[in-house]
């Protein structure tokens, strides 16, 4: 599964992205990934519900460069560890092209 090319380019914006463009970039990730439909219960041994799976993982890693933001934290790798761990999640979520998911 590729992601989309925005948010794509949203993820590799957020090493070099100001505290206010990366809060952007988190809250426009958060609504893209609300909008991906699970239909299928947690039990099903379907690749559409292993993918599933990987959503909360990438709202935990979101959280942390939440908070990586908040804290003024002078470290870019650990920003640019966490933008990449969160593409190699969001790879494995079927991300649907959407209005959500373009670059602003």
């Amino acid at each position: 599964m590729q992601l989309t090319d925005g948010i794509e380019n949203l993820i590799n914006e957020l090493p070099q992205a100001s505290s206010q463009r990366i809060e952007e970039i988190v809250s426009i990730l958060e609504d893209a990934l609300s909008d991906v439909e699970c239909k299928y219960p947690t039990e099903d041994d379907t690749n559409e519900a292993y993918e599933c799976q990987y959503i909360p993982q990438a709202l935990h890693l979101i959280a942390q460069i939440k908070e990586w933001n908040k804290s003024k934290n002078e470290r870019i790798e650990t920003l640019c560890e966490l933008s990449d761990d969160l593409k190699t999640i969001l790879e494995q979520i079927p991300i649907v092209n959407n209005d959500k998911c373009q670059v602003v």
